[in-house]
């Protein structure tokens, strides 16, 4: 189930040499977006192992509206997959359009930065479509 993860405006901080958004920052706002879904689903540190499937659709420019939506895709025994996808409205339309995609892998670990079971540390008021992936 796509869930809205992040909203936000980009500003001339956020900009390239060449007038559109840094892929770092948008990726680095995709992963806290990631991590979000991640923590609605377990109570329990996890980190970034893997980012793929990483497209730059189109570019981004000062004063666009994003709203990053994630879904989950997979739960393994200590790993969960995020599909991220960065939308932008147009001014004109406000109709959304798709302008980055990743995937994001993330594995859940313990105090001693080891791999943890995911389904040690499931919260008790997860979604439907999530119980039935584990």
């Amino acid at each position: 189930m796509k869930m809205i993860a992040l909203r936000g405006r980009v500003f001339p901080t956020d900009l390239n040499h060449a007038g559109t958004v840094f892929g770092g920052w948008i990726m680095g706002k995709m992963d806290k977006a990631a991590s979000i879904a991640v923590e609605d689903i377990v109570i329990s540190p996890a980190v970034t192992v893997a980012v793929s499937d990483m497209n730059f659709i189109k570019p981004i420019h000062c004063g666009a509206i994003f709203t990053i939506y994630t879904e989950v895709k997979h739960i393994g025994n200590s790993s969960i997959k995020v599909d991220v996808d960065v939308q932008v409205k147009d001014r004109e339309t406000h109709e959304e359009y798709s302008v980055t995609k990743a995937l994001f892998t993330f594995v859940l670990v313990d105090e001693c930065a080891k791999p943890r079971n995911v389904r040690e540390v499931v919260r008790g008021d997860i979604d439907d479509y999530i119980k039935a992936m584990l």
